[in-house]
């Protein structure tokens, strides 16, 4: 029995209580042709939940598509908080804060289809939404889940459905709007690492038909990575200690938090009028530290510590530098002192005078407007309009040691506008369409500092980056008897981007092509570099000239894609729906984001899927048990990869060339259960298997036969139960929740260093709420069982001899008392 095998099976017990899904309660629903409310019976029962992933608002069990709705009750019972934590509980969903190698960004995938790179260059796999504005750039999408009314998780892709492509599926938030009664609450939490968090929201009638609603937040905490001065926790090593008073070592700390946001949104919705309008606005800033990452692999005996006298001893970076397993501590410097490193044998000394921020920053604020007019009885028109800034900033020190292997500074800034038409009608009971159109801008930039001195690179970039798109589409269900509908979508999309890059040495001055040998005396630019021949003669080489002859360069891509849906479902019973379809969906295409020379600034397609489905939703025994389950093929095309040996036809070395580079075949299941038994009584549960087989992959990626795309777990489940029992006058309510995931790849090329092992996480948490419920105590442990573990695996052993994983958190506790008003 495998190792992820073994921890799937000790968390199954759990799961075979529950048996298997992850719903919770909800608001009144539209009903769906063929079900009678009647029948419905009375006692506990599985809440009904209001969706609108077909543009109308539709019971979640007449939605003939594979759906994780969630709402604020079940994400406050679950203190889920961020939008990283959504993926805990949905079946083949993987979503994550990324790296700091990629900024202030979420890295998500559902069904093995994602990004986990927010490079402008490249589109979201997986299409982030609030209000149904979509937000274009994983950068700047780790967001709070502040005053939600439920989260929707569509599996699949949604070309034919969402505002944008979103070939792998797509994360939906929709906040609770303004209404007529002058209800809020005040929320705090304190907790472990100086844990923080401060939430509060009013709603306000202003007038008949005018209603305000206003929340913010203010959150933080330590960092529960402490970053040690190497020298000073090992003195005698041939590091020099920086000055520290009192024996303390740490000069800092990873995977702290600070963020504060405000959001108001206006209401007008008079009784009997046409009208709706919704006008929303929001401003955060996160000031939160690097996520915290540990060094795991240390093997690269070109790059030393600097010794004077013996430029050709010192102390090579290797396993020394590994921190003890198990431990939450890392000797990341993010400088460049104090080490040298070997180019065509000669030693070359980095120059002190680079140092990174351990911070990952995202500051955003946006405007938006929803307006619905109800043309007749039978027709409605609805606009959203909408505009988003968001810039940050991070640091990288990738060898998480005091030597310099790789040192990175971005920053990042994206600037969208949005608009989307939609006009929804009836035609009897014979059809329901939508038909609308979409248009998105976009205007971005990214400047960085990379400084890898083992191939003399030290230099600056600032690309600015454009994109437009517009699209039309149209979405039908035809009601073709009582209990049977078919649907159709149909979406045209166009996209034309430009990339262009820009490069400098630190000096400002643009990098030039070489080498050459010279002789003692002669001068040269100070961003070159002189290494000794012998005698008086040097190579005298030009830093930077890997990415010489690049400033100016354009990279232009502009290309249409026509996406489809048609689906059948039909209802059985008042109990059983079920469904099949078949999608199309895609990931736009762009520029190669790491060209070394002109001509790898080249632009490359969209990759594709059409994905081939059934599914059925139950509701059994009375409705006191829920169980939704899919089955799904995909065939995946023009995978969007990264050649490390270009085509004859491009500059052939070095090479990083994203380009359309395999094909895969990937099957799937999904169940999700919500049984209520007995009154009080909740448990919730959820499974999903992934089979990703590749077909056809160009060799020049490194990836072979049998290796599996990244971020792709073959096993993953959760399970959830509570019980609200009477107690003191009020309630007394105990809950237990299980994740697991098995292993997978963070790499398309597969290797044992860059395998994420599986992990089994327990939260409990314990609630008081009095009668009248105007208040509630909670008593909160996450990671009940300090799981040590990784999110994520950054490997880059072959070209630098690191591997880094970004570090999971360790068991935290927390107390939060809210106040209903």
């Amino acid at each position: 029995m495998t190792t992820s095998m073994a921890r799937f099976r000790a968390g199954a017990g759990a799961l075979a209580i529950a048996l298997a899904g992850g719903l919770a309660t909800g608001a009144q629903a539209q009903i769906s042709p063929g079900y009678d409310m009647a029948q419905a019976p009375s006692g506990p029962t599985t809440a009904e939940i209001v969706v609108t992933a077909q543009f109308r608002s539709q019971r979640l069990q007449d939605t003939p598509l594979s759906i994780t709705a969630v709402t604020a009750t079940t994400l406050q019972a679950r203190d889920q908080r961020s939008i990283a934590d959504l993926g805990q509980f949905a079946p083949n969903v993987n979503i994550s804060q990324g790296s700091s190698l990629y900024g202030n960004a979420v890295s998500a995938f559902i069904r093995g289809v994602g990004q986990n790179d927010s490079n402008f260059a490249l589109e979201p796999g997986v299409g982030i939404y609030i209000d149904d504005v979509y937000y274009g750039t994983t950068f700047g999408a780790v967001m709070d889940l502040t005053d939600l009314e439920r989260a929707e998780i569509l599996r699949g892709p949604q070309g034919t459905l969402a505002g944008k492509n979103s070939i792998g599926g797509a994360l939906k938030l929709y906040t609770k709007k303004p209404n007529d009664t002058d209800t809020g609450y005040v929320e705090a939490t304190y907790g472990r690492f100086n844990r923080y968090d401060l939430r509060a929201s009013g709603n306000f009638k202003l007038a008949d038909g005018w209603y305000v609603r206003i929340s913010g937040i203010a959150k933080g905490s330590e960092g529960y990575m402490k970053l040690l001065d190497y020298g000073c926790a090992n003195p005698g090593s041939g590091i020099a200690s920086q000055a520290r008073s009192g024996g303390n070592c740490q000069t800092g700390s990873e995977g702290g938090g600070n963020v504060k946001a405000l959001r108001a949104a206006l209401r007008f919705a008079p009784a009997g009028s046409p009208w709706e309008v919704n006008i929303s606005a929001d401003v955060s800033t996160d000031k939160s530290e690097a996520v915290a990452t540990k060094l795991l692999y240390a093997n690269n005996s070109a790059v030393r510590s600097y010794v004077a006298a013996n430029p050709t001893g010192g102390v090579p970076f290797d396993s020394r530098f590994i921190t003890p397993a198990g431990s939450y501590t890392s000797y990341a410097s993010y400088c460049n002192g104090g080490n040298y490193t070997t180019v065509f044998g000669f030693p070359y000394q980095v120059t002190p005078g680079f140092c990174a921020s351990p911070t990952s920053s995202a500051d955003s604020w946006g405007v938006s407007a929803a307006i619905d007019y109800k043309l007749s009885e039978s027709l409605a028109l609805k606009s959203i309009t909408a505009y988003r800034e968001a810039k940050g900033e991070a640091g990288i020190d990738v060898d998480g040691s005091p030597l310099d292997i790789l040192t990175e500074s971005v920053r990042m800034s994206h600037k969208q506008f949005t608009q989307e038409l939609r006009l929804s009608g009836k035609m009897g009971g014979l059809l329901d369409f939508t038909l609308g159109g979409y248009y998105y801008k976009a205007s971005d930039r990214q400047a960085m500092r990379v400084e890898i001195p083992s191939v003399m690179m030290d230099f600056l970039t600032n690309d600015p980056v454009s994109n437009e798109s517009v699209s039309v589409f149209a979405h039908t269900e035809w009601h073709l008897a009582p209990k049977l509908n078919l649907i159709g979508g149909l979406r045209y999309t166009h996209d034309d981007k430009t990339y262009t890059f820009h490069r400098y040495n630190t000096d400002g001055s643009l990098p030039t092509a070489g080498p050459f040998v010279d002789v003692a005396g002669t001068s040269y630019p100070a961003s070159w570099v002189a290494l000794p021949l012998g005698g008086p003669a040097r190579l005298i080489f030009p830093q930077n000239f890997l990415v010489a002859g690049l400033d100016g360069v354009a990279g232009r891509y502009k290309k249409g894609q026509v996406d489809w849906r048609i689906g059948l479902n039909y209802r059985f019973s008042p109990e059983l729906m079920t469904y099949a379809q078949v999608s199309t969906g895609f990931k736009g295409g762009g520029i190669s984001p790491t060209p070394y020379v002109a001509d790898q600034a080249r632009s490359f397609n969209p990759e594709k899927v059409t994905a081939y489905e059934i599914g059925f939703k139950a509701d059994l025994f009375g409705r006191k048990l829920r169980l939704n389950g899919a089955a799904f093929y995909n065939d995946y095309r023009d995978m969007q990869m990264t050649l490390y040996v270009c085509p004859v036809s491009v500059s052939p070395s070095p090479c990083s060339l994203r380009a359309n580079a395999g094909n895969a075949k990937v099957k799937g299941l999904e169940l999700e259960a919500s049984l209520r038994p007995v009154e009080g009584l909740s448990i919730d549960a959820n499974i999903g298997y992934l089979d990703f087989e590749y077909g056809r992959v160009d060799p020049n990626t490194g990836v072979t036969a049998g290796m599996k795309a990244p971020f792709n777990a073959e096993w993953q489940a959760s399970a959830g139960i509570s019980y609200r029992m009477p107690f003191a006058g009020g309630s007394l309510t105990p809950r237990l929740d299980w994740d697991y995931r098995s292993s997978f790849y963070n790499n398309a090329v597969n290797l044992p260093l860059n395998n994420v092992a599986g992990r089994s996480l327990f939260n409990a948490r314990l609630t008081y709420e009095p009668a009248d419920k105007v208040w509630s105590v909670s008593l909160g442990v996450t990671n009940l069982f300090d799981k040590y573990y990784m999110n994520a695996v950054n490997e880059n052993a072959s070209n630098y001899g690191v591997v880094t994983g970004v570090l999971g958190r360790p068991r935290e506790w927390s107390v939060s008392v809210r106040r209903n008003f």
